[in-house]
């Protein structure tokens, strides 16, 4: 898994978004205030099983055999993605990002009371994804949410209410530009976020995966709260890096929809995303315009 998260990051100038602004303060004309946007998370998805695009097969208590029903049925896992990964995929030179740590924030959570089911599932998750966590090496990246722990993700149960409140609701433009963070209905113009869970209709199987990739990344954002990350559909990049490594844009945006339909889907039918957040801090004169040293796990 180490030796391969990294080979999964394609950082890109028009994702990133790299700018560099005046001095950071009127004493500090050493120090430049910088803004990109940073990669934070690794989202795979995947058939079900002990399937995984990082190499070595992971398999959790609720892993899902291959479903060849008329749906297509996936499980999700969200890695946060660790410094020396990003470091390997920028060629050493990752010092002049902002970092991951940068990017960290908190979603207002939005549970229901009543959401029985996910009431009961959240902690759940919550122990299943710490437990896991606590039995890995150092340097290896952290689990945020699996699907393979969450009861909720093969039944759709967690969100019968809120799929029930806005069933009339057709996702179109105007609707899909609807984008209160957290309080997303559709996801742009891949359709409805709601119900969150595994079976998607949809042609194409790596939009299929492109909107179990958010769905899981929404749903551990902003009610279970294992994602430290803004998880708003407004604010967040969505970038496919597996089988074919696309420019990152919004989540469900026509931009894309039409760069992942470029591509032909994966035969193996694994799939790789990452999320990408807006950042702002100050770095040093050097560490811009210089050569950086490389981040080494320790």
């Amino acid at each position: 898994m180490s030796a391969s998260i990294a080979t999964l990051l394609f950082i890109d100038p028009i994702t990133l978004e790299y700018k560099i602004f005046g001095p950071c303060c009127h004493f500090c004309p050493d120090h430049l205030i910088v803004s990109h946007y940073q990669p934070v998370a690794l989202v795979e998805v995947i058939k079900g099983g002990g399937d995984t695009v990082l190499g070595q097969p992971i398999g959790g208590p609720l892993s899902v055999g291959t479903d060849n029903n008329d749906y297509t049925s996936m499980a999700v896992r969200i890695w946060q993605l660790p410094d020396w990964a990003i470091d390997i995929a920028m060629g050493y030179q990752s010092c002049k990002l902002c970092g991951v740590d940068a990017a960290r924030t908190t979603n207002f959570s939005l549970t229901s009371k009543f959401d029985m089911c996910g009431a009961v599932a959240n902690p759940i998750v919550s122990k299943g994804v710490s437990a896991f966590n606590s039995a890995l090496p150092n340097c290896f990246p952290k689990l945020l949410y699996s699907t393979e722990f969450d009861p909720t993700w093969n039944t759709g149960c967690r969100d019968i209410a809120a799929a029930e409140a806005i069933a009339g609701v057709i996702c179109n433009p105007l609707t899909g530009s609807f984008s209160i963070p957290g309080m997303e209905i559709c996801i742009g113009q891949w359709g409805g976020l709601y119900p969150r869970q595994m079976a998607s209709h949809n042609d194409n199987a790596a939009i299929a995966a492109g909107i179990a990739a958010y769905r899981a990344i929404h749903l551990s954002g902003f009610t279970i709260g294992t994602f430290p990350f803004s998880a708003a559909l407004s604010v967040g990049k969505l970038q496919q890096t597996q089988p074919w490594p696309t420019v990152g844009f919004k989540a469900g945006s026509a931009l894309l929809d039409t760069a992942m339909r470029l591509y032909p889907v994966s035969l193996e039918e694994l799939y790789a995303f990452v999320w990408w957040t807006p950042v702002v801090c100050c770095k040093e004169y050097e560490e811009i315009m210089g050569v950086c040293s490389p981040t080494i796990c320790g």
